[in-house]
């Protein structure tokens, strides 16, 4: 069974010219259909003509005409799909792509399936490709609008952790092989204060850190990054990539920013201004050497 991010895939995502060249003519252009009700196996045969927009580690993201891209691989998820969709209902004010479909097909993976989400296509810049050519004001101006956003998701508090419609959890704080799924508070803390232990045990954290116990839990993306952050024509920021999102301790969002490996002095600007609880920051990193050096080790039922 293959790892969800095999170490031999190469450094640089694979991008085809012809995704962005407007002269393009894309597999559904011109032809009339309804995108939420297309057959799985016709999208699926559509994306696999389409040129690539982003190819990288087991994500593929093809355009499908001049406003529709499919986001596919052994990577993806449909729950990342169904979490756009929440947010689009219930957060107004954070500007993401529209889904319109999203499902799973078994698949040989480490995640056992491949995942689809066909949504609409952002026409605008990736930020990772000139943050670094932006001015300081343009810069801070980005991680504001970022910030707003954050903190709409972080408005509402939920009170079970995970992925909005189940599943494993991903990103920087459950190692490259994910963890849970997670349906629980007790669930949620249990594991984290197995991964603290086992960080204490091996002494790669402090003994009198004390254990987890979060209040609540609230919507983060998971994966703040001028990678993921595309300015548009009027200089409004959208959030994509949405594969690390779910129902987490708010610190979470702001320690995925923090810890992620590019891009440090767009951490710098966002962290300020969103949830940054100093005590809560030191108890998650304190749990890093359990997540990562530890990963397979899970608390005993």
């Amino acid at each position: 069974m293959e790892p969800p991010f095999p170490p031999f895939m190469t450094l640089k995502p694979i991008v085809d010219p012809a995704a962005r060249d407007p002269s393009t003519k894309f597999p559904l252009d011109g032809i009339t259909f309804d995108i939420s009700t297309m057959p799985q196996e016709t999208l699926i045969a559509y994306g696999e003509a389409a040129p690539v927009l982003h190819s990288f580690g087991g994500v593929e993201i093809v355009r499908l005409s001049r406003n529709l891209v499919l986001k596919y691989g052994r990577s993806v998820q449909a729950s990342e799909g169904e979490t756009m969709k929440y947010v689009a209902t219930n957060f107004p004010g954070v500007r993401l792509p529209r889904v319109y479909q999203c499902f799973n097909i078994d698949y040989p993976s480490y995640f056992g399936v491949k995942g689809y989400i066909v949504m609409d296509y952002v026409d605008g810049r990736c930020l990772d490709s000139c943050w670094d050519h932006f001015s300081p004001e343009l810069q801070k101006n980005i991680a504001a609008q970022v910030a707003v956003m954050v903190q709409e998701l972080q408005s509402v508090r939920l009170s079970s952790p995970g992925v909005i419609s189940g599943g494993i959890s991903r990103g920087t704080w459950f190692s490259d092989y994910g963890a849970g799924p997670f349906t629980t508070k007790e669930g949620f803390e249990k594991w984290l204060n197995w991964k603290l232990g086992l960080s204490k045990f091996f002494k790669h954290a402090a003994m009198d850190v004390p254990d987890i116990d979060y209040q609540d839990f609230v919507l983060i993306h998971g994966d703040l990054s001028p990678r993921n952050l595309i300015l548009d024509t009027d200089n409004q920021v959208w959030l994509i990539d949405w594969g690390c999102a779910g129902v987490y301790p708010a610190i979470f969002e702001a320690a995925s920013a923090k810890y992620q490996i590019h891009f440090l002095d767009f951490a710098k600007l966002l962290l300020p201004l969103i949830y940054n609880n100093v005590d809560e920051m030191v108890q998650l990193e304190a749990c890093q050497y359990g997540i990562h050096r530890v990963s397979h080790s899970l608390p005993p039922e």
